[in-house]
């Protein structure tokens, strides 16, 4: 018997999968094999966006459009075992809001970027302290918070990191907002607009 369309589009979606794990597995041995810090550190944002790629793949399997809010719970269990062992809480409040295609992948990327950054800098020297994240409906688009309680700083200098979201946040027509500091953590308020996005 031939094959659905249905069938079809599993498949390739089962083998999209699969490689996004093959390549997490090729990043995972060469971050063993290195040692210098400038490779060490692209070598782990290539696997962050790989991770970010891969869960939002696993929710695109589902029928119908995605909710980003259901996503954001695997988020919550990755960076969760990212952070076992240290003084980290991690609290992730999402709001039921369905996404069109053009904003799932850059959405995704930038999540996992702005909580990656927090879990990496913010606590230093197994400092205790907490990363809430919050996305939710706004008026004509979607709103996403990501504060962390840790250092903070006197003056914000754009990391490579928030240079890459603000990048990603402006192709996507949208606004970005950073607060911080010097013991007072990091805030990252960004607004997207959807309205534009799901008339295409």
């Amino acid at each position: 018997m031939a094959a659905t369309a249905e069938d079809r589009q599993v498949e390739l979606q089962r083998r999209l999968l699969g490689g996004y794990q093959l390549l997490q597995t090729l990043v995972g041995i060469r971050l063993r094999a290195v040692s210098d810090p400038e490779s060490v550190r692209h070598l782990t944002w290539l696997s962050d966006v790989t991770a970010a790629i891969e869960l939002i793949g696993r929710r695109m399997t589902v029928e119908g459009p995605l909710d980003f809010a259901a996503y954001l719970e695997d988020v919550a269990d990755f960076w969760s075992r990212a952070c076992e062992g240290r003084p980290v809480r991690l609290d992730v409040r999402g709001q039921t809001a369905l996404l069109p295609d053009s904003h799932l992948l850059p959405l995704a990327i930038i999540t996992h970027e702005l909580i990656a950054n927090a879990c990496r800098h913010a606590f230093p020297d197994d400092r205790r302290g907490s990363i809430a994240v919050a996305f939710s409906r706004a008026v004509g688009g979607v709103s996403l918070v990501v504060r962390d309680s840790g250092v903070g700083a006197v003056t914000l200098v754009p990391a490579e990191g928030l240079t890459l979201v603000q990048g990603l946040v402006e192709h996507l027509g949208g606004a970005m907002s950073i607060e911080t500091a010097p013991d007072a953590g990091v805030g990252v308020r960004i607004r997207l607009p959807l309205e534009a996005a799901l008339t295409h």
